[in-house]
């Protein structure tokens, strides 16, 4: 009765950890996602005035890869740790923009989030809309 009793905490105790650790996974992506949202290297703003909530500016958007992969280890992988944030725009011109890649050798478990924004683009003179796809990566 006592091996019975110590199998059935042993195996409760492994299905606890397995979900403790989907909702971590779970909680880092959103976390992750609204870093991206709030990244200044990214946001629309005009001047001294607010900046425009949900949306990014695609002129900063075509620029800032490389300054993230200048920084990449020191300063963003602190920020975005192992995960794939890219900006797919899908009005008025279909295209994908990768804003940090960085992927974790053998990763077990990925997690996705999603979130609609709107996308300016300064030299059409016009707004679009797309997502933002964060996939994080645990082991």
């Amino acid at each position: 009765l006592i091996v019975f009793g110590i199998i059935f905490y042993y195996k409760y105790q492994q299905v606890a950890i397995k979900q403790q650790s989907e909702e971590l996974l779970a909680a880092r992506a959103m976390d992750t996602t609204l870093r991206v949202l709030f990244l200044p290297e990214l946001f629309c703003s005009q001047g001294d005035a607010e900046p425009e909530d949900n949306c990014i500016d695609v002129l900063k958007l075509r620029q800032v890869n490389e300054t993230i992969q200048k920084h990449s280890e020191d300063y963003y992988f602190d920020l975005f740790s192992y995960s794939t944030v890219t900006v797919a725009q899908l009005y008025p011109m279909p295209r994908t923009f990768v804003v940090y890649d960085k992927i974790k050798p053998e990763y077990t478990k990925r997690e996705s989030t999603y979130f609609v924004v709107s996308l300016r683009d300064d030299t059409l003179g016009s707004y679009g809309y797309g997502y933002v796809k964060v996939d994080v990566y645990s082991s």
